[in-house]
């Protein structure tokens, strides 16, 4: 163990929504010395509507990025901009990106939005539907002046997967196989202290960060499980997902056409 306290400089944790975004928390808040209070606003960043871009609320995010503490990092869930980007570049500050097949995504956050999201315009309205094949239609296809449909809502988050500064990191892969969680968690470790001194070596400190992965403490988790989306969608479902965002998936690797 290294006894001194290592200053690793503030960083983003950035994650497309119901992505695994609490999982990525606990393992990197297992990093000895590391810390992001979840509990405190000021510490999370959201850019994910229409609605925020015509606020320039960018000069906010960046003041706010700027105060960070050495050995913080801030999490939120933040659209890809060039205004984004330049705040990141501005500051010379890492920046981290969680991503998930958007199958899954919009299946967990149909359920989340129907049990735990109450501010979403879409809450009253799932409560009345009677099945979640419902919700997860309505969710694809949106409803003007309340909600994005679900392509022009989730493909602005992926778009980070373009950014080369950005470290990529897959809901998959961190739940995949034991041997993926470790060999993605230690490339983590390297683009976070790139070459600096870390408290521990660097299997300790995999599996400190492993060892603070619980899920019963996130009261957002439903079943953490790939695939979950297999198990909802029917033809009808599938087929309008294919036209709204099937792009997507051939896109960033999760299919290799629409033929699934």
């Amino acid at each position: 163990m290294n006894k001194e306290i290592i200053r690793l400089q503030p960083f983003l944790m950035n994650s497309v929504p119901k992505s695994g975004t609490h999982l990525l928390h606990q393992l990197l808040t297992g990093i000895p010395q590391l810390s992001m209070d979840i509990s405190n606003d000021k510490k999370k960043f959201f850019i994910d509507d229409i609605y925020f871009l015509t606020k320039n609320n960018f000069e906010n995010h960046y003041d706010r990025l700027k105060s960070l503490s050495i050995n913080e990092f801030g999490l939120g869930h933040v659209w890809f901009t060039q205004d984004y980007v330049e705040i990141l570049n501005t500051l010379k500050m890492k920046h981290v990106f969680l991503y998930r097949d958007p199958r899954d995504v919009l299946v967990s956050m149909s359920y989340f939005i129907t049990n735990h999201w109450k501010e979403h315009p879409f809450h009253e309205l799932f409560k009345n539907l009677s099945t979640f094949k419902e919700r997860h239609l309505t969710l694809i296809n949106g409803i003007n002046d309340e909600w994005l449909d679900f392509n022009n809502y989730i493909s602005p988050f992926y778009r980070w997967l373009d950014d080369k500064n950005t470290y990529h990191v897959s809901f998959e892969q961190l739940t995949q196989t034991v041997e993926s969680r470790a060999e993605t968690l230690r490339g983590l470790i390297s683009y976070l202290y790139e070459g600096e001194i870390t408290p521990f070596n660097q299997e300790q400190m995999l599996n400190k960060m492993i060892g603070n992965d619980d899920p019963r403490t996130s009261n957002t988790f439903r079943s953490g499980k790939i695939g979950s989306w297999k198990l909802e969608f029917d033809e009808e479902l599938s087929t309008a997902f294919k036209k709204n965002a099937g792009e997507l998936l051939v896109k960033y690797g999760y299919e290799k056409n629409n033929n699934w």
